[in-house]
């Protein structure tokens, strides 16, 4: 089990090769490593330089026969793109919008939805109480083939009128008619280089496909790295507009036991807590920081891989070590929390979960309606087949 786990102490989230890219972990092995990651970058960043440009050529992108809002990114790990991605949906359907989430599915099985999807469909389509009018349905689809995912929900449910593209700025095979570019403000330019020597997924040339920015985790930077940042993204694509983001948690949720209701706690509780964490997320760093702003003592993490399929022997370690760090309660992330569900029960401390959420600063919010409204009005209806 030890090779499946990362463990970090609570002064630095960051797994050792993150250390490595970023120049922070000294001495002559990460000088080696780095030197070697620089020898493979220009390969990577060739192959995909030669990818975009085929499909910056006419009739390579197929068009689905709906309006397709693209949310993605251009570095590796978390940017906060799911919180984002519920959030439009949310406003979208709160708008009398039919909306569906088409995604890769990510490490699924195929046919089946992957952690954040499974995540995404708990949280917008939970049942409301009897007094409350239900809400339609946000459809999820999983599917490297989002084109066909897309054609599969419309032979379903074809009041489907707009499609939300989930990690879909490098999935240029399906067109859109936004892409919505997260940056996250606390690491925007993955270390400067492009994988496996940094986290940038393509060079930040890239960046001129960007219909808009989204400055996510705003609130862990100042003014004056922000604009730092808006400034280079400027430099990149000067016409697309730039929303600034925070993700902050908007409820504490805790299940008694495994397939049990949910009960959901006051924020307060936090205070006073010492809480053990453990999660399997791509940035385990931003869920620290915001357990360290709510919780009363942290007292020990555990982190896993992203993605993690926990099994049996995982809890009972985390439940171990939490025990001996002198934890009252475990917690973790709504994403991990959608395959904890489904162990069998371990007993121990109770695990409680944060539901974290993306809202806007400065109006930002009602800017990126408008502009997402805008670019679904300007569709005109084209049909399918249709090559962008």
């Amino acid at each position: 089990m030890a090779a499946r786990l990362v463990l970090t102490m609570p002064t630095n989230s960051r797994p050792w090769y993150l250390n490595v890219m970023s120049g922070a972990e000294r001495g002559p092995i990460a000088a080696a490593l780095r030197a070697g990651l620089t020898a493979v970058e220009p390969f990577y960043s060739a192959a995909v330089g030669l990818r975009n440009r085929g499909f910056d050529r006419p009739g390579r992108a197929k068009r689905l026969p709906r309006p397709v809002i693209s949310v993605g990114n251009i570095t590796a790990g978390g940017t906060g793109k799911t919180p984002v991605v519920r959030w439009l949906a949310e406003h979208l359907r709160s708008r009398g919008r039919n909306v569906a989430v088409l995604s890769r599915g990510y490490k699924a099985v195929p046919g089946s939805l992957g952690d954040e999807q499974r995540m995404l469909d708990r949280l917008l389509n939970r049942v409301d109480p009897p007094s409350v009018k239900p809400l339609s349905p946000v459809l999820l689809y999983a599917d490297p083939d989002r084109h066909a995912a897309g054609e599969r929900a419309l032979r379903e449910h074809p009041e489907i009128d707009v499609f939300l593209l989930d990690d879909g700025f490098q999935h240029r095979r399906l067109a859109r008619d936004l892409d919505l570019v997260l940056i996250r403000a606390t690491e925007p330019f993955g270390y400067g280089h492009v994988l496996p020597r940094g986290l940038l997924r393509e060079p930040l040339s890239g960046l001129r496909r960007a219909g808009a920015f989204v400055l996510t985790h705003a609130d862990g930077v100042d003014a004056a790295e922000r604009a730092r940042i808006s400034g280079e993204l400027g430099r990149h694509n000067p016409a697309a507009p730039i929303f600034a983001a925070v993700h902050a948690t908007v409820a504490i949720r805790s299940a008694p036991s495994a397939g049990a209701p949910d009960e959901e706690l006051p924020l307060e509780r936090l205070s006073g807590i010492r809480a053990f964490a453990f999660c399997g997320i791509g940035n385990p760093g931003s869920f620290q920081r915001e357990l360290r702003l709510r919780c009363g003592t942290l007292v020990g993490n555990r982190w896993f891989a992203d993605h993690h399929a926990y099994t049996p022997a995982d809890l009972h370690a985390v439940q171990d070590a939490a025990r001996k760090a002198g934890a009252d309660i475990l917690i973790t992330t709504e994403k991990d929390w959608v395959k904890l569900a489904e162990l069998p029960p371990v007993g121990g401390l109770p695990i409680w979960r944060l539901d974290i959420a993306a809202s806007f600063l400065h109006g930002d919010d009602q800017r990126l309606l408008q502009r997402v409204e805008q670019a679904i009005n300007s569709w005109h209806g084209r049909p399918a087949g249709v090559f962008a």
